[in-house]
């Protein structure tokens, strides 16, 4: 295959992007600033732009066979109450202009990440969850993922949500199954084992027009 990832200089994105190539597939890696050289280089495209314009990302998505979204908002620091800095409607901008890009070309998949727990499945957080998602500035990636995914389920694209719980830098890599029905406020899996799950669902036809809380087991 050859798979477009929007948010390739992020830590999730860069790790899709390596899983993408050990298994054989060719990458266009899409971002607001330069991802840097892999090899094989003559499977690996970057391509460098306006996220949110949707005549850039039809041309870097032009011939791929799948795009997975990794895009997030940033925060001036990892603390969870820390300054956005990105525009709080980012993430439905993307994908509305990747929705666009797309097209009607049933062809091209879509894998979206957002987090667990966003939109229909806030209720299913514990309170204390709830409270400190309301009082920190994940509050607004919350909103912003639920916009962008509201956006997705709307349109004609062959698309897949996958909802993390919170993600580690730890170097594990465990297969993630679906949780969907029964997953905890306080679970995490780590980033590694994340880009392999999402590199899954682009192979997986299966996944198609389905929202996915993945865990480890």
């Amino acid at each position: 295959m050859k798979v477009a990832v929007i948010g390739a200089t992020g830590s999730t994105g860069a790790l899709v992007i390596d899983r993408l190539l050990a298994r054989g597939h060719a990458v266009v890696a899409i971002g607001r600033s330069p991802a840097p050289a892999r090899e094989p280089a003559t499977t690996y495209t970057v391509k460098t732009g306006d996220l949110t314009s949707v005549d850039f990302l039809a041309t870097a998505i032009d011939g791929c066979d799948g795009v997975i979204s990794c895009l997030g908002q940033n925060r001036a620091s990892k603390s969870l109450f820390a300054k956005r800095t990105s525009p709080a409607d980012l993430l439905r901008n993307v994908a509305r202009a990747t929705i666009a890009a797309i097209g009607s070309d049933r062809h091209q998949r879509l894998i979206y990440l957002s987090a667990f727990g966003v939109g229909e499945d806030m209720p299913k957080h514990r309170m204390f969850f709830r409270l400190v998602l309301r009082l920190s500035s994940i509050h607004d990636a919350y909103v912003d993922h639920a916009a962008a995914e509201a956006a997705i389920k709307a349109s004609t694209v062959a698309w897949t949500i996958v909802k993390p719980p919170g993600l580690t830098d730890a170097a594990t890599d465990v297969r993630l199954i679906d949780k969907s029905a029964a997953w905890s406020s306080f679970e995490s899996t780590s980033k590694t084992s994340l880009a392999a799950f999402l590199v899954e669902c682009a192979e997986d036809p299966a996944t198609v027009g389905r929202s996915i809380t993945p865990g480890e087991p």
